[in-house]
């Protein structure tokens, strides 16, 4: 009896964290592609693409106007940038963590 209850208290706790866990995964892509972190992120990403080809690599700027009544299209460069300055964050951050703790 008891461990038929220890059996059920576990897989509801299992239950739980997976759709706890894939609840902040939705909602950190949610707010990682919003509307006005996703011009953050593509605006670091063109920015370090400019500065790690020495300029000769230019994407426009994701504050492009589209026409009425229409959707605007991601290039694939604009995704690109995308996911750069996104990975540049993360490594911005994981070294100046990495730096904070090696002098501590």
């Amino acid at each position: 009896m008891v461990d038929e209850i220890g059996e059920v208290v576990v897989d509801v706790a299992g239950v739980v964290l997976r759709h706890a866990g894939g609840l902040v995964v939705d909602l950190t892509v949610d707010h990682v592609f919003s509307r006005h972190t996703a011009r953050f992120f593509h605006g670091v990403g063109r920015r370090v693409i400019a500065v790690s080809t020495l300029g000769g690599k230019r994407i426009p700027s994701s504050l492009r106007t589209v026409p009425k009544g229409s959707q605007a299209r991601p290039r694939r460069s604009d995704w690109l940038a995308l996911w750069v300055g996104i990975l540049f964050w993360i490594a911005l951050f994981l070294s100046l963590g990495f730096g904070v703790s090696h002098f501590l």
